[in-house]
């Protein structure tokens, strides 16, 4: 039986209703990387690369029935100047990394998004939305926070096969975007 991520995911459309007010970025349908370069020095840290079974939340977003089959999952923290920003968790179904998509079982500590914004035969579909506590179980440990966080994610199609991209704003990431707002 396939595990549940916990996290109750709204629609691109349901963007009210949420207790608090979303930051703009949240909804910002650029690349993040070019965000997170634009405010100083960025740093991947690749924490996970492994193959594993997705959540069930993941694997209706993928459009596959609750199966046992693997997906290369692939956990990072992006940090601007050496403060953690963003966390991104990433589902790479088996079946997207054949092809020419191969190269991605192998992908490095490079920004993911910023090459899927790059390619020429990718494309991003609708944008899924939450709010969650800064203490959630997907999260690493040393990311924890006492602060609830925004998070974002959504299918992107490479070579029209689809992969997940889920990016978890960090504490430092939004005061640095309520900071912004009042200058």
């Amino acid at each position: 039986m396939a595990v549940t991520s916990d996290i109750i995911w709204r629609s691109e459309h349901q963007r009210i209703g949420f207790a608090e007010r979303p930051p703009n970025a949240l909804f910002d349908p650029g690349s993040l990387t070019q965000v997170l370069r634009s405010l100083g020095s960025l740093r991947v840290c690749k924490r996970l690369q492994t193959w594993s079974v997705p959540y069930l939340d993941e694997q209706l977003l993928l459009h596959t029935k609750a199966s046992r089959d693997l997906a290369l999952t692939r956990e990072v923290s992006l940090h601007v100047n050496g403060e953690p920003f963003v966390f991104a968790r990433s589902i790479l179904p088996n079946s997207t990394l054949q092809g020419p998509n191969r190269f991605l079982r192998h992908w490095d500590s490079r920004p993911l998004g910023e090459f899927l914004f790059s390619h020429r035969m990718c494309h991003r579909g609708m944008f899924q939305y939450t709010r969650m506590t800064g203490d959630h179980a997907i999260l690493p440990q040393d990311l924890h926070s006492s602060a609830p966080l925004w998070a974002r994610r959504s299918v992107f199609y490479l070579n029209q096969q689809p992969l997940i991209v889920a990016e978890f704003y960090l504490p430092a990431f939004l005061q640095r975007l309520e900071s912004d707002l009042q200058t």
